[in-house]
């Protein structure tokens, strides 16, 4: 099944819990037993924000990742510092924000369409970029926008959102209120993002 890989986390010295985010599953975490030897051979396709076709096997209380083919490893992304930098801080949002076996295909569209953008894009747009992807995935996640505040952020393309003409000020209030509606909503509190001066404008 198509997955794209969240997080990995060290269980035991060479096993590592992973989690992904899977369109047939949901969120998913699997162990992955000997991933960190030097002979395995599923490592090197499990880098973390890559899309990737998995097999798992069901297992006592935990389920085994048995093998892993890479699909994309958004290239373009690992050698950049400010889209390495963004997909990350998004990763880790959605990570720490879906719960394991929530399910919904958008959310998966969501992450992938984010992730080719910012593999293709010629240059990045970092706070906007993060502030629509808070919106829009809070909105996947069920808490709506009732007086349509934020609907410029919901109802525009990733090129549209990274292309907006705002102020220095102007990015770190919509910054600001994306942070403030996912921790009113959802009680998950945000880490802040990156210093003012990182803000194109």
């Amino acid at each position: 099944m198509f997955a794209i890989v969240l997080s990995r986390n060290n269980t035991r010295e060479f096993d590592q819990m992973v989690s992904l985010y899977t369109r047939e599953q949901g969120k998913v975490e699997v162990l992955a037993k000997g991933i960190k030897k030097i002979v395995s051979k599923n490592s090197a396709n499990l880098k973390v924000f890559s899309l990737v076709d998995v097999e798992v096997a069901k297992g006592k209380g935990v389920d085994h990742l048995t093998k892993v083919q890479s699909i994309n490893i958004f290239r373009n992304i690992y050698n950049d510092f400010d889209k390495i930098f963004v997909a990350g801080y998004i990763i880790k949002i959605a990570d720490n924000s879906i719960l394991v076996g929530e399910k919904d295909e958008r959310i998966f569209d969501l992450l992938l369409s984010f992730l080719e953008f910012l593999n293709s894009a010629v240059s990045v747009n970092s706070f906007v970029l993060v502030t629509g992807f808070v919106f829009k995935l809070w909105h996947c996640l069920g808490f709506g926008d009732s007086e349509n505040k934020y609907s410029v952020w919901l109802e525009s393309s990733w090129a549209d959102i990274n292309n907006l003409k705002l102020t220095k000020q102007e990015a770190l209030n919509a910054y600001e209120a994306a942070r403030n509606f996912a921790q009113h909503h959802a009680g998950v509190k945000l880490a802040e993002f990156i210093e003012s001066d990182r803000i194109m404008v």
